[in-house]
């Protein structure tokens, strides 16, 4: 039993991990230090009341010896306790627990050395269970345990020899004992130590991880610029932090023909000037101002001024005389400009009202020659706010009940009659009243509702094309957004051939402008709808970049140039111009109408230029069919009013 238990020993000795393994010797420390605290406090109060009791028991030369040794270890332990309040080495954290230690021994040999009573032998076993607790390293532990033990035997020796051999199996058992329960917690605090290293180390790769998964999730993976949420993160900050000596600005900017350099060089270098124009503003902002990337060609700026609009104008003026500098990509020198729309942040408006407010600037700027600054003005606010209010209309109207059809004549000059007519919406709002067709076509446009304005004034002119015996074509108006939605297409499709009309009946009009904005999609688009057999008019002809290569590839049945020409009769190029237009769609075989008609002066001109038809006030303002279909019978008969026939040369 004896060689068995000195092997088991040895082998708890020998696996007890070098204090390097289980974690910094601070971390031990500050995992045993309340429980070594705990001990000194118990170990403190029981002295002194040891103290206390000396004095009722004992007296004379014992008393004195007894009393003060218990008062010195109660006064050093006290002290060591107190200690312990803030974090020691474990170094210094051993030699506090060796000189406790040392005094609770010293006590207990002192008091059996006056009076020795073998009972009193129990305490030498419970220091060992104590000290095998307390004790911070193994070493320790072995040291105070052998101390223990050679002061129990120490005492036997000198007091009672023949319980030596007695004492020797309870000393093993004892020492055996305290050895397995500092190994076994000493092991248990070194897991604990271990696990709490790997917790933190997890902790701090997974802090890692949010961190980095945080700066991808508010960063453009294009221009690694921040994106739109880093952008309304910084927005609600700068908001929040708005004082009276530091003005915030809130810069929306929008690059000018980003589209085209798309279409012309492909997706490739377009990345590629965006990253470009993005360095640029990146290095013109520095750490004066926020710059983001909110999508495409689109970037939002916080900007702080201490010198107020002006400042702000000036700054801005600089940054688009820096983006407009030239660009090499991939050998190709590329040009591009850019609007700006700027609004100050205040705290008194809404986010959404006050990017509402910088957007509408940056719509000002673009519509009135774009490469601009606009700062949104109080005489803006106005003008905002309806657009707001129209806009909110538009969403919630019921435009089957709300849009009211209209129809203008165009009358052929060769055929001296009525051969058709445009198809006109009016919509009149129970929310904002009647709205003039040029601000809600505009708006809804503009915000994306335009597509069910068009597919109700279709089925509108079908019900109005299916109620009449002698039907004349009518024109309908596509917007950029129909065209270059397939869907919306189809729909028209659809609509037409559930009616059963013949597609000549309907005309479709569509701008020059709402084909720049993607050629390719809009002209299939067109195509479809001319393999139908509907008749195509370029709307506006003469105002855009009058690009006649629509003319040549697109399947266009009809010009309608536009009525601006008609404003200045008296200017000779005037008549030029006409003329050069007029002869160019005979040439190419292409039908000519010239809009703006008014007056008898103006019908002459039509006919000097050589137009074939007309359409204007002269013969007759937007109105409803029935009247229409009335004003059509005495234009075709011989009713026509004596000016007309005399301006057709009759």
């Amino acid at each position: 039993m004896q060689v068995g238990g000195h092997i088991l020993l040895r082998q708890l000795i020998n696996d007890v991990p070098a204090r390097g393994d289980l974690s910094t010797d601070s971390t031990v420390a500050q995992i045993y230090r309340p429980i070594i605290r705990g001990y000194f406090g118990v170990a403190a109060t029981y002295y002194l009341i040891m103290t206390l009791t000396h004095f009722w028991s004992l007296s004379g030369a014992d008393l004195a010896v007894m009393a003060t040794t218990s008062t010195i270890a109660s006064v050093v332990i006290l002290g060591a306790w107190h200690a312990l309040r803030k974090p020691l080495t474990i170094g210094k954290l051993e030699a506090l627990t060796s000189i406790v230690n040392l005094l609770v021994l010293s006590n207990v040999l002192v008091a059996l050395h006056l009076e020795y009573a073998q009972a009193k032998l129990v305490y030498f076993m419970m220091m060992a269970m104590i000290f095998a607790f307390a004790c911070v390293s193994m070493r320790q532990a072995l040291i105070s345990v052998a101390a223990t033990l050679g002061g129990l035997f120490f005492m036997l020796i000198k007091q009672d020899p023949d319980q030596l051999s007695i004492y020797g199996f309870i000393a093993f058992a004892a020492a055996l004992s305290a050895v397995a329960i500092t190994f076994f917690l000493r092991r248990a605090i070194g897991l604990a130590v271990t696990a709490r290293r790997e917790a933190e180390v997890r902790l701090k790769e997974t802090e890692n991880l949010s961190d980095t998964m945080r700066q991808q999730s508010l960063t453009d993976s294009l221009t690694e610029l921040p994106n739109r949420r880093a952008f309304f993160e910084s927005f609600r900050t700068s908001k929040s932090n708005i004082n009276g000596e530091i003005d915030m600005w809130l810069i929306l900017l929008d690059l000018d023909g980003f589209k085209a350099v798309n279409d012309v060089y492909g997706h490739i270098t377009s990345d590629e000037l965006l990253k470009a124009v993005s360095n640029r503003m990146r290095d013109f902002c520095g750490t004066y101002a926020h710059v983001s990337r909110m999508g495409g060609d689109e970037f939002n700026i916080i900007f702080s001024s201490t010198e107020g609009e002006d400042e702000v104008e000036v700054w801005c003026k600089k940054l688009l005389e820096k983006i407009a500098e030239v660009y090499k990509i991939d050998d190709r020198l590329i040009q591009i400009s850019c609007s700006i729309g700027c609004h100050r942040i205040s705290a008194g408006e809404s986010d959404t009202q006050l990017i509402r407010h910088a957007d509408y600037a940056l719509l000002h700027a673009k519509k009135h020659g774009k490469n601009r600054v606009v700062v949104f003005k109080e005489e803006h606010a106005k003008d905002a706010a309806e657009r707001y209010k129209i806009e909110q209309a538009l969403r919630v109207a019921d435009f089957d009940s709300e849009i009211e059809l209209l129809f203008q004549p165009q009358f052929d000059l060769g055929k001296d009659k009525i051969v058709g007519a445009e198809a006109l919406a009016r919509w009149n709002s129970p929310i904002v009243g009647q709205i003039g067709p040029d601000l809600f076509i505009k708006i809804a446009e503009e915000s994306g509702l335009i597509a069910s304005i068009t597919l109700t004034v279709l089925e509108k002119a079908i019900s109005a094309l299916q109620g009449w015996e002698n039907k004349i074509p009518l024109s309908i108006n596509l917007s950029g957004h129909d065209l270059l939605s397939e869907q919306i297409i189809d729909k028209i499709i659809d609509q037409v051939e559930l009616s059963g009309l013949a597609p000549t009946l309907i005309e479709f009009e569509v701008t020059e402008t709402a084909m720049m904005v993607d050629t390719r999609k809009a002209s299939a688009n067109m195509l479809r709808l001319a393999n139908l057999g509907h008749p195509l008019a370029l709307d506006d002809f003469g105002t855009g970049y009058s690009n006649f290569n629509y003319l040549r590839t697109l399947p266009i049945n009809k010009l309608k140039v536009d009525r601006s020409f008609m404003e200045n009769l008296t200017d000779p190029m005037t008549e030029k111009m006409l003329h050069s237009l007029s002869g160019m769609a005979r040439t190419l075989g292409v039908h000519c109408l010239l809009e703006g008609i008014e007056n008898e002066l103006e019908l002459l001109m039509a006919k000097r230029v050589g137009a074939q038809s007309v359409q204007g006030y002269l013969f007759g303002m937007p109105m409803g069919a029935l009247e229409l279909l009335a004003h059509i019978d005495a234009y075709n008969d011989t009713q026509i009013r004596p000016e007309i026939r005399t301006a057709n040369g009759e």
